[in-house]
């Protein structure tokens, strides 16, 4: 009985698929799907081609672009007082920024740099995060804008982190330079300084000045250690220098910061990566994956947009909103229906009862 049961039911299967118009042939075993989109390699080698896009694009394109930010050519090749900290340096990065202001108003916001003295004028909301503990208040701190060569600059707290977060001031021009060897990540304290952070004044006229910034780094560093120099410290320093001399630029011209629009910058940038996250997840396990993959690419070239390039707050706003509107995280279409024809009757299959029954169907009659 138990193979005449799955005999009946093998026919039944073959006169359904005929009664329907699907084509004759291979049946799909009941409770499969067919595969669409490819398998999870395919998938995979799909996310990590289009992540090495964006990083060829990032080291090619972006990366020589804020290594000189704002910074003429003639600024980047002259030396400045700094450069004796690390005299053969392996790389080099060098930005600069306008200020409306002379030299002798620019100076004491320079001269508080430091996490004990006035901040760094920065993303302080980030920083905090970390542990930073920088001030948030703006305002000239005179007795704290003295320097003597020896003295430390500190961007952390002296009792955290072992105390090593600190640049030590080599070169000292007052009322124009600050000259700091500092170390690298993995450096150990016991070490000799690796690298260089400066900055100088120049004065363009009495009511304008030049505020640049370099960055130096010894050889020596290995493989692992430019690698993650060139990927994360560079940009995420830059993000945070940038800041910082827009910081001094908006306080030396009598403004403010705008630090409520520093937090919403970075709102911005946690909202954005969270979709670069959610699509590459989507790109794997999905097997409708091309839109998914298409909103990675976007929220990746944004991340960049929003954090490097710092464009107003209004602008990135729209900018998210068009990329989490875009539906790439929306599920698979539904497979397409042929339109009704107004006016038509509805066509139907019926099936004979004979066939129901795995019984085959004899000619009809007249």
């Amino acid at each position: 009985m138990t193979t005449i049961s799955i005999m009946r039911a093998s026919a039944t299967t073959v006169a359904y698929v005929a009664g329907t118009g699907r084509p004759r042939g291979r049946v799909r075993p009941v409770g499969t799907v067919p595969r669409r989109g490819g398998g999870t390699l395919t998938r995979f080698l799909a996310l990590a081609g289009s992540f090495a896009v964006v990083l060829l694009v990032f080291f090619f394109a972006v990366r020589p672009w804020y290594l000189q930010w704002g910074a003429t050519d003639e600024e980047a090749r002259r030396p400045l007082a700094g450069d004796e900290v690390v005299r053969n340096a392996a790389g080099q990065e060098t930005r600069a920024i306008t200020i409306h202001a002379g030299v002798e108003r620019v100076w004491p916001w320079l001269a508080q740099l430091g996490q004990d003295r006035g901040g760094f004028y920065s993303f302080d909301l980030l920083e905090n995060l970390v542990g930073c503990d920088m001030p948030t208040d703006d305002r000239l701190r005179p007795d704290r804008q003295s320097w003597q060569v020896g003295d430390k600059l500190w961007m952390y707290p002296p009792d955290r982190a072992g105390g090593a977060g600190f640049a030590t001031l080599r070169s000292y021009v007052p009322g124009h330079a600050l000259g700091f060897g500092t170390r690298a990540v993995g450096t150990p304290l016991s070490a000799p300084e690796d690298g260089s952070w400066a900055f100088y004044l120049d004065s363009i006229d009495p009511s304008t000045s030049r505020l640049i910034v370099r960055g130096r780094g010894a050889p020596g560093r290995s493989l692992l250690g430019v690698v993650f120099d060139r990927a994360i410290f560079e940009p995420v320093h830059f993000v945070m220098e940038r800041r910082m001399m827009i910081g001094v630029k908006q306080l030396a011209e009598g403004g403010d910061r705008q630090r409520v629009l520093n937090h919403a910058h970075v709102a911005l940038w946690t909202v954005t990566f969270a979709c670069l996250v959610v699509a590459a997840v989507l790109v794997i396990r999905r097997k409708h994956w091309q839109r998914p993959l298409a909103g990675f690419v976007a929220a990746a070239a944004l991340f960049q947009l929003l954090t490097l390039g710092q464009p107003p707050v209004m602008l990135g706003a729209a900018l998210v909103a068009v990329l989490c509107s875009g539906r790439w995280w929306a599920g698979g279409s539904s497979p397409a229906r042929r339109p009704a024809v107004r006016g038509a009757p509805a066509r139907r299959h019926r099936t004979s009862p004979r066939v129901l029954h795995g019984q085959r169907a004899g000619p009809v009659s007249n």
